[in-house]
């Protein structure tokens, strides 16, 4: 039995973003998965990190007991959401934005291509990247909203009866976010961790600091359909994609 007051180290790491999305701060600062990888103990997280588990256990207990919290959009457990509610939530706060952000983020990679192409062929190869990137989230938020939505909902209507989506649907949504995190981690790698201090100029600057607010919402995105809504509609566990 958990400890009161403590953070259980062979909880998964989804489960405990669930309980306290404060905690996804530490695990955003520590490069802990827990969307995609959400099924793993922190325990086996910390590990694969090269982290002292017990130091982190730390670091998230002091946010529990400061009751540090994210913006209120963010502080409300989902699992005790109507499936609705969660679809609803998903669309506005991430699918919204992905939909305003890519955009923009586009716009401002342009920019830099122009004016620092030319010294810098880098920047070609991570245009290319997020193109690569936007047109995969493009697809799968749009095939959410016409056809995964909709499935969940119906399920949600007649009262989780039992019923679940087909394994298919459900490893091909999990297989999806599985490819969007590998090239958020690409993304990264090209861009030298999103380090504000290496920007040539202003325009540089905002993109790169788009570009880390964007990956972390990502996460959010990802964590609410990988160790929320899809256990409720297409299995009982988290799995590990």
């Amino acid at each position: 039995m958990r400890r009161r007051g403590t953070i259980d180290e062979d909880a998964t790491l989804g489960e405990l973003a669930s309980e306290r999305p404060a905690r996804m701060r530490v695990f955003e600062r520590l490069r802990l998965d827990y969307c995609c990888g959400g099924a793993s103990t922190l325990q086996d997280a910390c590990r694969e990190r090269g982290l002292e588990v017990g130091a982190v256990r730390a670091q998230l207990e002091a946010v529990d007991r400061d009751d540090v919290l994210l913006e209120p959009a963010s502080e409300r457990d989902w699992r005790r959401a109507t499936i609705d509610e969660l679809c609803d939530h998903i669309v506005s706060t991430h699918h919204d934005y992905l939909r305003q952000e890519m955009p923009r983020i586009s716009d401002l990679l342009a920019r830099v291509v122009r004016a620092h192409g030319a010294d810098c062929l880098d920047f070609e190869i991570i245009e290319r990247a997020f193109a690569s990137l936007r047109a995969d989230l493009d697809a799968h938020i749009d095939e959410e909203e016409r056809l995964l939505f909709p499935a969940c909902r119906a399920l949600g209507r007649d009262g989780e009866t039992g019923d679940e989506l087909d394994q298919g649907t459900v490893g091909r949504q999990r297989d999806e976010h599985e490819a969007v995190g590998r090239k958020l981690t690409a993304l990264r790698a090209l861009t030298g961790g999103y380090d504000t201090s290496r920007a040539l100029c202003s325009t540089h600057r905002a993109l790169l600091e788009s570009l880390r607010l964007m990956e972390a919402d990502l996460h959010r995105h990802i964590h609410e359909e990988n160790n929320v809504l899809l256990p409720r509609v297409g299995g009982r566990s988290t799995q590990t994609m």
